[in-house]
This record gives C-alpha cells, sequence and structure tokens, in this order.
C-alpha cells in the first residue's frame, strides 16, 4: 500500500519532469542554440523557371555537409515564406537547393517536376563542380510542401532520371495536386506510382488539421498508398488549432511556412545577395509559433540529423509522448496535441 501510494503521488511530478523537458528540448532557444555556422552563402543558378537558390553554410565553411532538396508549393517562387526554415537547416549544416520552377501561373502542373528537377540538377552540377567535398550526396533529405510534395515524390521514384541523389528520407507538408491549382486536362494528378517507392525509404508527412481543402484529404490519400513501407517507414502527423485568451493558431494550409526577409527574393530573374548574416533570434511573425518549434520543425531536424549520421530516429514513428508535444501557451498550458494516423492498420 505505502508503494502504491508512493507512485501515485510522484507520477504528476514525473509528467510534469518530462512537459518540462519536451518544452525545452524544442523551445525556440534550444534551436538557436544548435546552430554551428553563422552566415549563409547564397548562389542562383540560372533564370526564371530554370532558376534554382543555393544556400550553403559557411563560417565555418562545411565538408560532406548533407543536401536538403526543398520543393516549394505552387507560386512559392520567393523562398521568403520558408525562409526561417531555410535559415535554419542551413545553419545546422545543410547544403540546401530550392527550385524556382515556375513563372506564375503559366506554368503548368504537369511541367513542374520537370522544371525542378532540371533546376536542381544544374545547381547540383555547379555545387560538384565548385568543390567535390563540400557535400555527402549520400546524405541527401527531400521536403516538400503542397504542390512541392508531389515533386518530391517524383523525385523519389526515379531519382536518376533527373540527375539527383536518392533520399535517405522524404518529409511532406500540406501536401498537394494539380487539381488544388488548376481544372481541365491541367488538374489531372501530377504524383507517380508512389506505391514502388523503395521499401526501406522514411517518408514522413504532416499537415495541419484546418488544411481541409488541400493537406489534409491529400496526407490522408498519400498515407493509404504507402502501407507497402514497414510501420517504422512512414509516419501520417496532424497538427490542430489551438486558442489561449486571445491566441490564436490556426493549423492551416499555410501552417508549415514562417517568412524571414532576409530571403526575399521576388524576381527570379534579379541578382541576389552573396550572403546572408545571422540576427538575434528568429523573426517575428504570426506564422511562426509553436506548430514550427514542436511540429514541423522538429521533424525537419530530426530527420536531417539521421541523414547527416544520427541514430535512426525510432520514436519518431511511433505514437511517442514528443511526437505529440506541440508545446506550451505563455501561461504553461500545454497546446492541444497533435493526432497520429495510421489508414494501414
Amino acid at each position: 500500500m505505502l508503494l502504491l501510494l508512493l507512485q501515485l503521488f510522484l507520477l504528476p511530478v514525473a509528467r510534469a519532469e518530462d512537459i518540462d523537458t519536451l518544452t525545452m528540448r524544442h523551445a525556440p532557444e534550444a534551436w538557436l542554440a544548435g546552430l554551428k555556422h553563422k552566415d549563409v552563402e547564397v548562389l542562383s543558378v540560372g533564370n526564371g523557371p530554370m532558376r534554382a537558390y543555393v544556400f550553403m553554410p559557411r563560417t565555418p565553411a562545411p565538408q560532406g555537409a548533407p543536401l536538403v532538396l526543398l520543393n516549394h508549393g505552387w507560386l512559392g517562387m520567393n523562398p521568403k515564406n520558408f525562409g526561417a526554415l531555410i535559415d535554419l537547416l542551413v545553419r545546422r549544416g545543410a547544403v540546401l537547393i530550392y527550385p524556382v520552377y515556375q513563372d506564375g501561373n503559366a506554368t503548368a502542373p504537369q511541367d513542374v517536376t520537370r522544371l525542378a528537377g532540371q533546376a536542381s540538377a544544374a545547381a547540383l552540377a555547379l555545387l560538384q563542380m565548385r568543390n567535390p567535398e563540400q557535400i555527402d550526396t549520400n546524405r541527401t533529405l527531400y521536403i516538400g510542401f503542397s504542390m512541392g510534395a508531389a515533386i518530391s515524390l517524383n523525385f523519389a521514384l526515379a531519382p536518376q532520371r533527373f540527375g539527383l541523389p536518392a533520399p535517405r528520407a522524404v518529409l511532406l507538408f500540406a501536401p498537394g495536386d494539380a487539381h488544388h491549382v488548376a481544372k481541365g486536362e491541367a488538374a489531372r494528378s501530377i504524383i507517380g506510382p508512389i506505391e514502388q517507392l523503395p521499401v526501406g525509404l522514411p517518408v514522413v508527412i504532416a499537415t495541419g488539421a484546418a488544411d481541409t481543402g488541400i493537406g489534409l484529404p491529400t496526407a490522408r490519400l498519400l498515407a493509404s498508398r504507402l502501407c507497402h513501407l514497414p510501420a517504422d517507414r512512414r509516419l501520417l502527423l496532424i497538427f490542430p488549432s489551438d486558442q489561449n485568451g486571445d491566441k490564436r493558431v490556426l493549423a492551416g494550409h499555410g501552417s508549415p511556412g514562417a517568412p524571414d526577409s532576409r530571403y526575399d527574393f521576388p524576381d527570379s530573374r534579379a541578382t541576389v545577395p552573396n550572403a546572408i548574416h545571422p540576427r538575434e533570434g528568429f523573426e517575428s511573425s504570426p506564422s511562426l509559433n509553436q506548430l514550427d518549434f514542436y511540429g514541423y520543425w522538429r521533424l525537419a531536424g530530426r530527420l536531417l540529423d539521421w541523414v547527416g549520421g544520427a541514430d535512426y530516429p525510432q520514436s519518431l514513428f511511433g505514437d511517442s509522448p514528443e511526437n505529440r508535444f506541440l508545446g506550451r501557451w505563455p501561461d504553461g498550458r500545454p497546446y492541444t496535441p497533435a493526432s497520429i494516423e495510421n489508414p494501414c492498420s
């Protein structure tokens, strides 16, 4: 009886300590403490829809860095909206390629995979010519948002067709397809036979619960087509909206993005700065919130760490407290937990 009472007494303390640990692990201060490089070097390769931006860690310059191919959503040619994530991943040590692949709405959805592949391959070729030791293409992570998720899946099906390295992992945010941006013949799906993706390839899909028009239904459909992957190689994670007093976070289609004005390149035919210098903290924005620090960024950081040589993130593919935890509000109340869906069970 005494032992039982002791266990009941300690249980809330243990839970509180667990929440405190999770809160600190992915707090903004923890992300800033993990940055290894002071500056970001910038290259632009090509123009218009054939342009790709390359972001490289500098001070110090890396050797054997992991490679991230980040494919944006429809009309997301300007990297500004994902600037905070780009800056985070690059200053943690990755080289990142961001293809433009569009001339606005003039580009058909059926052309975007080819254009993104050509621009990314050209950027990669330039990188390897300048410094063959700078990146390790065996350590490649694909990240795709919205239409970029479709592009990333197509790359993963046949990377050699596009002259790109095969991914060690694929991370999809709020996935979309052609019918979300076009009508008629142009609306036919551009996503290939993802049932043929390699069995050992980890695929993580995350979307907002309020993204009911694009991300949520597409994420569920894609996850249902990936049942050939083992359970420890696939994850469908859904982030909820939440409110605390007058503060509200909406888990809509734009929730994976967080802008950084240093990455504001609106004209894909113009010159860009050759370096981006550090700032104090993160740029304040309504788009930067718990869903970034404890949700989208946590997934990207864990997969990048593994791609870069860390142990396989087994807990990322299970129903762990960390997978559901989305931080706290300023008054200490936990944000509503994420949900995990498994259409293959």
